[in-house]
């Protein structure tokens, strides 16, 4: 029967399981994570800069009004237009990335959920947890490791 077939399977937690094409495909994804992440951590520094500016220009602007400089004023409103233009854009790439993100995210997941069926009982929860904790590590060969070997 089926319990029975998983008693010995789990008593034996030893086993070596190498998928090249999986590994490579894996590979594949947490490189594009990392891009992704990247310039996510790119996007929000510009983003940051841009807000700085922002108030920069806003203040400028007022100035201006109250000096009754209209072309210092209008100049101002000008650029803190194409700084609004450049964060909307900025926004739109940051949703995109983001979008990307999660879905190679999902693909890892399932990737850890393929490695720990490979196991039953205690040795597939450790496999799991192992692999979340490589992941969190930025420990690319070590995952692999673990999804080969159920260890490291």
């Amino acid at each position: 029967s089926t319990q029975s077939t998983e008693a010995v399977v789990s008593t034996q937690s030893t086993g070596t399981a190498i998928y090249p094409a999986f590994i490579a495909e894996l590979k594949d994804v947490l490189v594009k994570v990392d891009e992704y992440h990247n310039v996510r951590q790119k996007l929000t520094a510009e983003m940051a800069d841009h807000s700085n500016l922002i108030r920069s220009l806003v203040v400028r602007a007022e100035d201006a009004r109250l000096m009754n400089d209209m072309n210092s004023m209008k100049q101002s409103y000008l650029k803190l237009y194409d700084l609004n233009r450049d964060l909307i854009n900025g926004y739109n790439i940051r949703c995109n990335n983001h979008t990307e993100l999660l879905s190679c995210l999902k693909i890892v997941n399932q990737a850890i959920q393929k490695a720990g069926r490979l196991r039953v009982g205690r040795p597939k929860t450790n496999v799991v947890t192992a692999c979340r904790n490589a992941i969190k590590q930025n420990d690319v060969e070590k995952l692999f490791k673990i999804i080969e070997c159920g260890s490291v």
